[in-house]
């Protein structure tokens, strides 16, 4: 099982999972309020609806900008963020999405496989190796 490279790789990963997930929650819950707002005419609900749409779309920005980053350590695909590359034939979607996948494996177990190369990865920094000093 690979690990990511630094300590940063992990906080990305995580920060891009989150954002993934709160993103998939807020878009439903989004329009369902809208709708909501349209059956019983109340400007209220219509705000709350507006709000909830800048919302999910700041989230949306700040989750494209930590997901670009967040690559898998071996192949160096972009493990969270959109790519048109072929998948893996392992890769299962969750709810229709591989990143969602991704993104709950990093939230819940700790560990993701790759939707492009395959290999699981801990969602855990590698120890830094330390170089024994020379005598002279």
């Amino acid at each position: 099982m690979h690990r990511l490279h630094s300590r940063y790789a992990v906080t990305r990963f995580k920060l891009a999972s989150w954002a993934l997930v709160f993103m998939y929650v807020m878009i439903p819950s989004t329009v369902g309020i809208l709708i909501y707002s349209i059956a019983v005419e109340e400007k209220e609900y219509t705000w709350l609806g507006l709000c909830g749409m800048v919302a999910t779309a700041v989230v949306f920005i700040f989750q494209w900008g930590i997901s670009f980053r967040a690559r898998c350590p071996l192949c160096h695909a972009r493990s969270i963020a959109r790519n048109g590359c072929a998948k893996h034939q392992l890769a299962r979607p969750l709810l229709g999405s591989y990143r969602l996948r991704v993104a709950c494996a990093v939230i819940f177990m700790e560990c993701f496989r790759c939707p492009y190369c395959g290999e699981s990865t801990a969602v855990k920094a590698r120890p830094i190796a330390v170089r024994p000093r020379r005598r002279r």
